[in-house]
């Protein structure tokens, strides 16, 4: 049998792990029943530990998703720059020593940094209404 198993116009890949609904993870077991592979567990104590047909594993506990192994740093380097080692040679690529230093030489000028002074901001909703004026009535602060 193929590692590649097709139920519905679906494709399975044998040979990767699979999760269910649950969260359980299956794995061929190599074996098939009717054409059909088995799938066990990965991980039983507790658990099922008779293996499945993967049609029903489908229909019962579906649908059913691929595990990838994650990517290796390599990997993603590929995917990212497939010229990354023509990247390096060609001085595209700086070192931390090179890139802390051009962030910290140049400080910002503070003169380029706008200052908020009071007129900036509006007014408060106190004086807006005449509230402050009023609680300065109550006290006895200020009679007008």
């Amino acid at each position: 049998m193929s590692e590649i198993f097709v139920l519905e116009g679906i494709e399975f890949d044998l040979t990767l792990t699979y999760a269910d609904i649950t969260g359980v993870e299956w794995v061929w077991t190599g074996e098939q029943v009717d054409g059909v592979p088995l799938m066990a567990q990965k991980r039983a104590p507790g658990g099922c530990e008779a293996p499945w047909k993967l049609t029903d594993l489908y229909w019962e506990l579906g649908p059913i998703i691929a595990i990838h192994d994650r990517p290796s740093p390599v990997d993603f380097r590929a995917a990212i720059d497939p010229d990354y080692a023509d990247t390096v040679a060609a001085g595209y690529v700086e070192a931390p020593a090179a890139f802390a230093a051009r962030i910290t030489a140049a400080p910002v000028p503070t003169s380029a940094v706008p200052q908020l002074t009071a007129h900036h901001l509006p007014p408060s909703p106190l004086e807006q209404t005449g509230f402050r004026r009023f609680l300065n009535t109550i006290k006895g602060a200020r009679r007008g």
